[in-house]
């Protein structure tokens, strides 16, 4: 079956790349409500509450902002109950990336059985790396934590897309399930071609560019910035393998080199990075709802 995945993978990134060369590839957009709301946070006269009106709009957006706004993170505060006050309290950083958050999760969810298990996994590793890279920009001082967070968050943001274009490749050369590749094989083909469909998404959605890189290269450590949200996103991701948060085989001896590469990179210490570890799995199945 590796060799079915292997050149089904070469097959599906053949025609992947034919279309992103001829800009013919149909890309998931955000949700109306996000895409306008971040055009709004693009203008320097831009106030939170600003976008109050569009937010109202979509009751699933307004109540994952007004949860946000009221989340661990603001305990000891007095809890918000109108979506102007929410949208205060964030802040453009935060809202952007929630905004950002709530358009790729959409990504992530699937009503086929055979791959809902898969992309509820993808969408806990996706949040274990985004928690992760903030934090660890936070120790080593990158100043850019939001943008280690989108980036850690979307690292894989190409893999349910692929996912998507699988099932309709199948629709179209087989008659039975049972004769299409094994939910191993379709794995293996995502990790083999996700990767420009995530830059491709990225630079539509108008996303910075350390995301774009960051899921352009998100294996390899940059030494000529060593403290940079790319290099957060790495350790992150290595860490989020380690802690069992990740959809496929694991190499543990790779795993571990990276993270002492890593820690050596950002200036941070084996101590705090397994501090960040302690009790991750239970965080993030909070957050990844």
């Amino acid at each position: 079956m590796a060799v079915v995945a292997e050149k089904l993978g070469e097959q599906v990134q053949t025609i992947l790349s034919k279309k992103i060369e001829e800009n013919s590839l149909v890309l998931p957009a955000p949700p109306t409500v996000v895409t306008r709301v971040l055009q709004l946070v693009g203008d320097a006269s831009f106030s939170p509450k600003d976008a109050t009106p569009l937010v109202e709009r979509d009751s699933v957006i307004a109540a994952r902002v007004l949860r946000a706004a009221n989340s661990v993170d603001q305990a000891g505060v007095e809890r918000v109950r109108t979506l102007p006050e929410a949208l205060t309290r964030l802040g453009v950083d935060a809202l952007r990336s929630l905004l950002i958050e709530i358009s790729a999760h959409r990504l992530f969810e699937s009503k086929d059985a055979r791959i809902g298990a898969h992309t509820r996994g993808l969408w806990e590793h996706s949040i274990a790396v985004a928690v992760l890279a903030r934090e660890l920009a936070g120790l080593s001082g990158v100043a850019e934590t939001e943008t280690a967070y989108l980036a850690g968050l979307l690292h894989d943001i190409g893999k349910p897309v692929v996912a998507f274009l699988l099932l309709e490749a199948e629709k179209n050369v087989v008659s039975a399930r049972s004769s299409w590749i094994d939910s191993e094989a379709w794995v293996e083909v995502l990790q083999k071609v996700h990767r420009p469909i995530g830059v491709a998404l990225a630079q539509k959605w108008g996303l910075p560019e350390p995301v774009a890189s960051a899921i352009r290269d998100c294996t390899e450590y940059q030494t000529s910035e060593r403290a940079s949200v790319g290099n957060c996103v790495r350790l992150a991701n290595a860490l989020a393998k380690r802690c069992g948060l990740y959809v496929g085989t694991i190499d543990r001896t790779e795993v571990e080199s990276q993270i002492a590469i890593g820690n050596t990179l950002l200036g941070v210490d084996d101590a705090a990075v397994n501090g960040l570890c302690e009790g991750l799995d239970t965080r993030v199945r909070a957050l990844a709802v």
